[in-house]
């Protein structure tokens, strides 16, 4: 497998989530570990804004923890051509000790597989009906190869019948054999050659014949008998005229093979139900790229992440248990996941997860590259609210103020630019604004679910309020919140209207009451869920 860390942030992240795995990952790097910045989730508008304004990659996608095959350390295929040879494909496996050769097309496409027995049923059982019919359909450009023979005479039509005849003997001249259509191996005998050749063979291959008679090759036109004459000694021929068929009249095709984007495990599953030695690997276009045997999904690595911005498993990768978690840096409270061996666990009171990246930099003496620097400002802008959450401490300003200084940026123009350009619901589907910024919470058995977007203007929310109502009724009917809520958070920190449906929606209107200031829900002075939201809910949850 590929050592990389995978540097993860949150489902359905925010600017915070997805700044903070990209400015980790560069530390990392500076310090020599292999990190990825990655995601789970797809980028919001205002990540995008970000990412495409200062020119930066999105991070790879990882749909979840589990191992797929292209993971794993693999074999290297070992191929062979349909047209090729029995002795090529011997060879091959020969030189590599290997069992399985593995037929592909010219664009190495998966067409068969040819296995180490299937060539030693051909050699050890000569003169079979199988064996036959495998003479029968070999061109006699493959006799000529693999026995290092020349053409003396090459006919345009070649059909033999499959039968071949190894003649040692001088007195085979007087026998009552039927050389017709056949292939037939003999030495040095004029009155053979001429025999064999009236008879109607297919081809004749000479051994230790120096000169040919002109006569019998005249005689091989006329009966359009092909003669090969060979170097190579009686015994070397009979051992390798059987090597002459093409791979592809040996082949299997009843073939089970894996694509490259398989899990492990439902690899492991089919293997468990078949006894071959190794399976073929194959990329999304059917071409081989691996081979892949028993041994190897026995011990292999597990993915490595890092968390950022979370530690709740609700909120994390999928199978996050098949993975190993190495580390987690967070602002949150302290959630349920769990390691099998110990990982290093940063979590301070702050308000932007990339606030304390930003401090990591500093302990490490590494300076961020100007546009890391600048994303890590617009991160820990969008999480403080332009420092208006009650999250924001005087951390977060000091060092947005140094980041500033890197990248160049002056803060509070960059927070009006942001949020002017991103902080509406104007065409966007009603699922694009709930899964904006998502998170689930687990609090004392029951499941809540929040997501939260920055507005500028109220007027939007009452446009589209009952649809959005209806939207989360849907959902929550598939998923079965206890409360499922929308934080529409005006820009400038004032406070957010709130929707909310769910079997336990009367405990958010107990909640917030006493603030609610008009009739779309706005609560004055609530625009963080970790710090006001969640433990309000909490409190109230505990009591009842």
């Amino acid at each position: 497998m590929k050592d990389h860390i995978y540097i993860i942030g949150h489902k359905n992240p925010d600017t915070d989530s997805i700044v903070a795995s990209i400015a980790y990952a560069e530390l990392k790097q500076a310090k020599g570990i292999d990190a990825v910045a990655a995601r789970i989730g797809d980028i919001n508008s205002e990540t995008d804004y970000l990412l495409k304004k200062f020119e930066k990659e999105e991070p790879l996608y990882i749909q979840n923890a589990k191992v797929k095959l292209y993971d794993v350390a693999f074999d290297e295929p070992l191929t062979i051509h349909k047209e090729q040879t029995i002795k090529e494909a011997w060879d091959r496996l020969s030189a590599r000790k290997s069992k399985v050769l593995y037929v592909v097309d010219q664009d190495q496409k998966l067409i068969g597989v040819v296995s180490m027995s299937d060539i030693a049923k051909v050699l050890y059982t000569e003169n079979g009906e199988t064996n036959r019919s495998l003479m029968s359909n070999t061109p006699v450009e493959n006799i000529a190869k693999v026995l290092s023979g020349e053409f003396v005479h090459h006919c345009d039509t070649y059909r033999p019948n499959g039968n071949v005849f190894i003649i040692t003997s001088h007195k085979a001249v007087y026998n009552e054999e039927s050389y017709k259509d056949a292939i037939v191996v003999l030495s040095d005998d004029l009155q053979l050659q001429r025999r064999v050749i009236t008879d109607g063979a297919a081809c004749l291959i000479l051994v230790g014949v120096d000169i040919l008679s002109q006569s019998v090759i005249r005689l091989a036109k006329e009966y359009h008998c092909n003669i090969i004459k060979t170097k190579l000694d009686m015994f070397k021929v009979a051992r390798g005229i059987y090597r002459c068929p093409s791979v592809e009249l040996i082949m299997s095709r009843k073939i089970i093979a894996f694509q490259d984007q398989a899990y492990i495990d439902d690899a492991y599953h089919q293997m468990s139900k078949s006894r071959y030695r190794s399976y073929p690997v194959l990329n999304k276009h059917g071409a081989v790229v691996g081979s892949l045997a028993r041994y190897h999904l026995l011990n292999y690595a597990k993915k490595k992440f890092i968390l950022v911005d979370h530690n709740e498993t609700s909120q994390s990768i999928d199978h996050l248990n098949e993975g190993e978690v190495l580390e987690i840096v967070d602002h949150h409270r302290i959630g349920d996941i769990e390691t099998t061996y110990p990982a290093q666990f940063r979590n301070e009171i702050i308000g932007s997860t990339c606030s304390i990246i930003a401090k990591m930099f500093k302990e490490q003496e590494v300076v961020p590259k100007k546009q890391t620097a600048a994303l890590m400002c617009c991160a820990i802008i969008s999480d403080t609210m332009n420092f208006h959450s009650p999250t924001t401490t005087r951390q977060d300003k000091e060092l947005a103020k140094e980041l500033a200084q890197i990248a160049n940026l002056d803060l509070d123009q960059m927070a009006e630019e942001m949020f002017s350009a991103v902080a509406t619901i104007k065409g966007r589907s009603t699922s694009e604004i709930l899964y904006n910024d998502f998170k689930e919470y687990n609090i004392n058995g029951k499941r809540i679910a929040i997501g939260q977007i920055n507005l500028a203007n109220q007027e939007e929310l009452r446009m589209i309020r009952d649809d959005m109502i209806d939207y989360m009724k849907t959902i929550n009917e598939i998923n079965k919140f206890d409360v499922l809520m929308m934080c529409f958070t005006s820009v400038n920190g004032e406070g957010s209207n709130l929707l909310f449906v769910g079997r336990l929606a009367q405990l958010v209107e107990e909640a917030f009451k006493d603030d609610v200031m008009d009739d779309l829900y706005f609560v004055d002075g609530v625009v963080s869920r970790k710090k006001q939201i969640i433990p309000t809910l909490s409190k109230l949850l505990a009591e009842s």
